[in-house]
């Protein structure tokens, strides 16, 4: 699992409070911190891509006579010394992006599907400044960024939302930032990424994506289940959302309470529901069955006994 989490000098001491100040740990293999007086961030956890940007990634033959290579784990914070002035930090399953304060983006860790925004599918063991952002287009570090399992997301120059990475199921991988059209002219609040779904918090409306499977869209039950575009999540428009978290299969989203929520109808499951009034069902006939034989066992053997008697006394 990989975990991303900031300390103002331990003013976060806890997952809980990590989750509350970015939801960027999603189901990952490292972690990163990040000292706020210092600037300095901080890596430990699983190297293997090279997630934990140290120049290495940690490899070891287990066996003396074959071959089985493993990864020695980092248990203990280890400061990333080429990086300063760092703003955000956000951590995919195995790569991190970090903003820093002069408009520069890194990236590290593994390069499948181009994730890491370097025109290439190659891992990074150090931190890798993003070309696209030199010059005239720089990353704004006070806005919104996050990393998923496949891609990664950041707001440049405009402010203009960027993405990179593996963005749909089908379809070609982008190996760098190339802008998100659909979601040019919102002021976006907050941004989370799922293995492939995304979720935006912008204006008074929350914007869902991705392939999904489980209704983590919020699209409701007569809804698409998937969407290849951003669409509005029309159950939360017009509600002001703070915060968005994708998860495996479900999404959370954190809004002020309102009239039309509060009165919002408590969901059942049909499917659970007919689940349970089968099994009742079934229950109650295997506890008929049950009776009957039972009395059809003591008739019987009520009758055997008469019968036995009335043999007995014949004798």
């Amino acid at each position: 699992m990989h975990i991303c989490y900031w300390l103002g000098w331990l003013k976060l001491s806890s997952y809980c409070d990590l989750f509350t100040w970015l939801q960027r740990a999603t189901a990952s293999a490292h972690s990163c911190s990040f000292f706020e007086s210092a600037l300095q961030v901080l890596t430990a956890g699983n190297p293997q891509y090279g997630q934990l940007g140290h120049g290495t990634n940690h490899e070891y033959n287990a066996k003396d006579t074959s071959i089985k290579i493993m990864y020695e784990p980092q248990p203990t914070p280890k400061v990333i010394a080429s990086l300063s002035g760092v703003k955000q930090v956000a951590c995919g399953h195995t790569h991190t992006i970090t903003l820093d304060d002069t408009g520069a983006a890194y990236t590290w860790g593994n390069g499948n599907y181009g994730k890491l925004g370097h025109k290439v599918q190659q891992d990074e063991m150090s931190p890798r400044q993003i070309e696209s952002f030199k010059g005239r287009i720089q990353v704004l570090p006070d806005q919104v960024c996050a990393a998923g399992g496949t891609s990664t997301f950041c707001v440049a120059t405009g402010p203009q939302l960027y993405s990179w990475g593996k963005l749909k199921v089908s379809g070609d991988n982008t190996t760098h930032p190339m802008p998100v059209e659909d979601l040019s002219g919102w002021n976006l609040r907050s941004l989370s990424c799922g293995p492939g779904t995304f979720a935006v918090a912008a204006d008074r409306s929350v914007i869902t994506w991705g392939a999904a499977s489980n209704g983590e869209l919020g699209y409701g039950p007569n809804g698409k289940k998937s969407s290849a575009r951003p669409g509005k999540c029309d159950a939360l428009e017009d509600t002001f959302t703070h915060q968005v978290a994708c998860g495996v299969g479900f999404t959370l989203f954190l809004t002020e309470l309102t009239d039309k929520l509060s009165k919002s109808p408590v969901f059942e499951p049909s499917v659970a529901t007919e689940e349970a009034k089968a099994v009742a069902e079934d229950e109650a006939g295997a506890g008929t069955s049950k009776g009957g034989e039972a009395a059809a066992g003591a008739k019987r053997k009520g009758a055997t006994a008469a019968g036995g008697g009335r043999g007995k006394k014949a004798k």
